[in-house]
């Protein structure tokens, strides 16, 4: 299976490669009008979870849709959770999820009681904005909501400047959505109501507001999973964004 999988994902980069020559012609010339800038840091292929943990790493973290429902006691059995793998990295760790069944549920298996409910795109509860979060992790959540530029706006107005927020979301170009393109359908969750692209996270996130530290690309990999030389020669192809925004503000004001 490793040598088949090997062959497959050195047919992927041909491909790719090849793809990649014989569409130039479609972004120069009046074309070109149309590219955007994405970053200015070296964007690289990461593994999602691993880079989650990595920048959480001692530090006091707002976990935003923390229980994984409908999957919450699944991946509790599994030790497969995001969460219960932040507890054993994070100085302090609040998990708040709007599905009360599911706080539930979790609380009930592990016993930990740091938790809240919560509706991001209504306000954040005072526990939350108490918590002072150095970081705000919304890992594959703003893809669910039906008006993420509500949250966004809610977020901002609830933390302090300098409050970092770590944002995964799915990734507009990754290669499971260019291979069913191309089978003339469509790989995505059905719980999903958008896609995101560089250019459309860093609108919702705006540079009046928020600072953008770094910006990557992703897979849904399990923790510790290798990224391959495809992923690393073609990012852009992730499963998802990654991004670090801080909040920035300059006036009382605000």
């Amino acid at each position: 299976m490793k040598m088949v999988n090997k062959i497959y994902w050195g047919i992927t980069w041909l491909a790719l490669s090849i793809l990649k020559r014989s569409l130039r012609y479609r972004i120069t010339g009046e074309n070109a009008y149309w590219l955007q800038n994405v970053t200015t840091n070296k964007i690289m292929a990461f593994n999602r979870i691993d880079f989650i943990l990595d920048q959480c790493i001692s530090k006091k973290v707002l976990h935003v849709g923390f229980t994984d429902y409908p999957f919450t006691i699944e991946k509790i059995k599994n030790d497969a959770l995001l969460h219960v793998q932040l507890q054993k990295s994070t100085s302090q760790l609040l998990g708040l999820d709007k599905d009360i069944n599911s706080i539930q549920q979790y609380s009930k298996i592990t016993k930990d009681e740091n938790v809240v409910y919560g509706d991001i795109t209504s306000h954040y509860p005072v526990q939350a904005i108490n918590f002072k979060p150095e970081i705000i992790l919304l890992s594959e959540v703003l893809e669910h909501l039906d008006d993420p530029y509500k949250a966004v706006d809610v977020l901002y107005a609830g933390f302090a400047g300098g409050t970092r927020v770590l944002v995964t979301v799915p990734n507009h170009s990754a290669l499971d959505s260019i291979a069913a393109s191309l089978w003339k359908t469509e790989s995505i969750h059905p719980h999903h109501h958008w896609y995101f692209s560089p250019y459309t996270l860093r609108r919702l996130f705006d540079d009046k507001r928020f600072h953008l530290e770094q910006l990557h690309f992703g897979m849904y990999y399990q923790q510790y999973a290798k990224i391959n030389f495809v992923l690393k020669q073609f990012p852009f192809t992730g499963d998802c964004i990654m991004a670090i925004f801080s909040i920035t503000k300059t006036t009382l004001h605000d």
